[in-house]
């Protein structure tokens, strides 16, 4: 038990990622996340930063060098195993990925379906976790119907519902106001109080000069620790 509780819960050896014949997007990138930390990810558009966070989702594996989520060289698991790992984690995407066709609340309520726990303690967790996001009096409107700023809230929701082990946030408050923000960013550092590893990119100076935790700086295909 001691052994996992120091081994990283990401490790990036030399890894790098193309797009078929195409120059890396990502290169030699050696870094290793550490369980129960919290690091901002930076850098220009097309810098890498989507790039770097599908492979932390398991989404895609590196084309050169070894990753490793939760222990696992991502490279040498098998499909089973890899849905089996991304239960663990929450996503954040800058484009949302809501069900349109199901209301707010059980596109909040859906990983915990997933996971099979009891419909009584899904909506006690989802409506309080609405409550603090401050939808809860949209929970029943379909995701197609609320606005960009809410489509956020929403996603975040569902992203940390499951309390994870790994949250991956991609523009977490790019679209919601400074109020919003700052609320946001409090669920995020209470769920990494509690232990859960958090990763955000974004452009925003002033939430990173705010909330002095270390910067990863993505240019050129290399990444750098900025703090």
């Amino acid at each position: 038990m001691a052994v996992r509780e120091f081994e990283p819960i990401v490790e990036m050896k030399n890894v790098g990622l193309s797009y078929g014949d195409n120059p890396a997007v990502l290169s030699n990138i050696d870094f290793a996340f550490r369980r129960g930390s919290l690091h901002f990810l930076t850098g220009k558009s097309g810098a890498g930063k989507t790039s770097l966070l599908s492979m932390l989702y398991l989404a895609q594996k590196p084309t050169e060098g070894t990753l490793k989520v939760f222990g696992s060289n991502v490279s040498l698991t098998d499909r089973d195993t890899l849905a089996f790992l991304r239960r663990r984690i929450g996503v954040v995407f800058q484009d949302f990925r809501l069900l349109d066709h199901l209301s707010v609340f059980d596109n909040v309520a859906l990983p915990l379906r997933l996971k099979g726990m009891k419909e009584k303690e899904i909506r006690h967790r989802v409506i309080e976790l609405l409550a603090w996001v401050e939808l809860k009096d949209n929970m029943y409107v379909k995701s197609s119907e609320i606005s960009g700023g809410e489509k956020q809230r929403a996603a975040i929701a569902r992203a940390v519902i499951n309390r994870p082990e790994l949250l991956l946030a991609d523009e977490p408050t790019g679209n919601v106001d400074s109020e919003i923000a700052q609320k946001l960013m409090k669920l995020f550092l209470e769920l990494n109080r509690l232990g859960t590893t958090v990763v955000i990119a974004t452009h925003s100076n002033e939430l990173m000069e705010r909330y002095p935790y270390p910067r990863l700086k993505l240019e050129n295909g290399a990444l750098t620790y900025v703090k």
